[in-house]
């Protein structure tokens, strides 16, 4: 009897475990998306009901202000150029970063750990301290307002991210395969194409993830680099705020709300390897 009942007690001790961590992760659910959930509402609310006390969350909705933003205003524009920009300077980091770690890992020469946090380091300092030089560098060469400017400093922002999260990965390879590879004749490029980067897909699509995000959601440099043509998606929400002091609530939920729909699609469908990245380097096997 008294098995049993020790038995009853520990089930339940299990039991309330499970729904304890259910509650909380519902409550962190709730706290995380309701935001985005209420900038939404904020979009599709008739102007009448915006300034309402309290606030009013059953409505008739309307599409007016996506109407209005998107197809009159033509701010797809700017959303298409984060997308463009993000989406190349990415590309162009991954690769350039997965061949930096590929020559960390497999050269190994005097200074390469002196070398390899100096490339880190770049990582260290405030976007902000470089800006007017930057600036200037791209005046003079006339790349200023254009598509090209941003995806050459958002790679190269970017270019020690995706070198530090590869670098874990390709170091978890265990060196016999790469031996065996190279016993059979296989040389660099073909090592780094043929076996690194096929066993290493978990990480590419890890540190292309971080490094998609922060490119995407960049503003300082898109700020100032470009004034119409390039402008991207962040900087146009800053456009909502007038001289007088008046925000477009509306608009800027709009946008926002649009903007979060990338982030909120990795956090969703490629959350295993969006953790695998942010937890790179954390564990040595």
């Amino acid at each position: 009897m008294r098995f049993l009942m020790n038995s009853i007690v520990a089930k339940t001790k299990v039991k309330l475990n499970e729904i304890g961590i259910i509650f909380i992760t519902i409550l962190f659910l709730i706290f995380t998306f309701f935001p985005i959930y209420y900038i939404f509402l904020t979009s599709i609310k008739p102007a009448n009901l915006l300034f309402e006390t309290p606030p009013r969350f059953i409505f008739k909705p309307t599409f007016e202000t996506y109407n209005v933003l998107f197809l009159q205003e033509k701010y797809h524009i700017y959303y298409l150029n984060s997308l463009i920009v993000s989406g190349i300077a990415t590309f162009l980091a991954i690769i350039f970063g997965s061949l930096g770690s590929f020559a960390f890992v497999r050269f190994k020469f005097s200074g390469s750990k002196i070398l390899f946090f100096l490339v880190l380091l770049t990582r260290m300092y405030l976007p902000v301290t470089t800006s007017i030089p930057v600036f200037l560098a791209f005046k003079q060469i006339g790349l200023l307002d254009t598509r090209t400017a941003l995806i050459i400093i958002y790679t190269a922002t970017q270019l020690p991210l995706a070198i530090y999260i590869l670098n874990s990965f390709f170091e978890a390879i265990p060196q016999e395969i790469k031996e065996s590879a190279e016993l059979d004749g296989c040389g660099p490029f073909n090592l780094y194409w043929r076996i690194v980067i096929p066993l290493a897909t978990s990480g590419i699509l890890a540190a292309s993830i971080l490094v998609f995000v922060f490119n995407w959601n960049e503003f300082l440099m898109a700020l100032i680099l470009t004034t119409v043509n390039a402008k991207t998606a962040p900087v146009a929400l800053s456009a909502f705020s007038e001289s007088e002091g008046m925000i477009h609530w509306a608009q800027l939920s709009a946008l926002g709300f649009c903007m979060t729909i990338p982030t909120i699609f990795f956090m969703i469908f490629m959350n295993k390897y969006l953790i695998k990245g942010v937890l790179a380097g954390s564990i040595k096997g």
